[in-house]
């Protein structure tokens, strides 16, 4: 009973996170209406810029408020960026458009990591403390606890923006009906715009948060497929879905791991592909997602 509680513990704590990352998806894809699968490089960039200011455990550079500052400055500028040149035309447009175009950006963000840092792995000098923290018998680590906590404190901050503040309540707006928000006077490039920012900030939260964790690295990229199986499994256009999805994708692969994997190895990295079909079979717009509904 330890075993799984620890199991289950773990799980929640990691599903935060992921939680958390998969918002920054489903926010560019309800607001901009753009299916974003170069995601997880944005988390790599993020990460990498960083590290850039704040150097390594052993090197460090510069003290972590302003250092993540002007790390969350660069993502704001990079998000701007690649709205007003790249993203601007795309609306109105079909979703394969604008997903075609995702994919250019990943393998262009994919070859700058490459080629100005390397397939490196480098740890990431962040405040967060490491070690295990032991709650009876139960051990769960430290920086796990803290960057989950982190996470949900992240979460709350943006639901507090969609539900009490203008902005967020005109971008909520813009997503239900475009051609009524507009009636209203609700911008659509100005709500495009903040959508590509918030991605680009919580991409590069989550990736600090990770590499806190695991270190910088190009395996960051990785958390796309995670994103993915978790907007899916929580809804393609539900915040509360993330929260959700990342739970049930944590918990199940941290159970796999341990209990099926001796049995059949490999199978916690199928999991989360269980899962989408399953969820998939029994309610097609995922867990919370909203089903469309048109008069015939």
């Amino acid at each position: 009973m330890t075993v799984f509680l620890q199991l289950f513990l773990s799980g929640l704590l990691l599903g935060g996170v992921y939680g958390l990352i998969a918002m920054g998806f489903v926010i560019t894809y309800r607001s901009a209406g753009v299916f974003n699968i170069a995601y997880g490089q944005f988390a790599v960039l993020g990460a990498f810029m960083a590290w850039v200011f704040l150097g390594s455990p052993t090197a460090p550079r510069m003290p972590f408020v302003p250092a993540l500052a002007l790390t969350l400055a660069a993502a704001v500028v990079f998000a701007l960026a690649i709205e007003r040149f790249l993203f601007r035309r795309m609306i109105g447009k079909p979703v394969v458009a604008s997903f075609m175009l995702t994919l250019g950006l990943l393998a262009v963000l994919h070859s700058v990591v490459m080629l100005v840092w390397g397939a490196r792995t480098t740890a990431i000098a962040t405040p967060l403390p490491k070690g295990p923290l032991f709650l009876g018998s139960i051990v769960l680590a430290r920086e796990y606890l803290l960057a989950s906590g982190l996470a949900l404190l992240l979460a709350a901050g943006l639901a507090a923006f969609f539900r009490f503040t203008r902005l967020g309540l005109a971008m909520r707006a813009a997503y239900e009906n475009q051609t009524a928000a507009r009636c209203l006077g609700v911008r659509a490039r100005r709500v495009a715009q903040i959508a590509w920012v918030l991605c680009a900030v919580i991409a590069t939260a989550g990736g600090i948060i990770i590499a806190s964790v695991i270190g910088v690295s190009l395996l960051l990229s990785e958390l796309v497929m995670v994103v993915l199986a978790v907007v899916l499994i929580g809804g393609m256009d539900s915040l509360g879905g993330c929260l959700v999805g990342g739970l049930i994708l944590a918990v199940s692969q941290q159970l796999a791991s341990y209990y099926l994997n001796p049995l059949l190895p490999g199978v916690d990295g199928i999991v989360s592909m269980v899962l989408i079909v399953v969820i998939l079979l029994i309610r097609p717009t995922g867990l919370f997602g909203t089903r469309a509904i048109e008069r015939v």
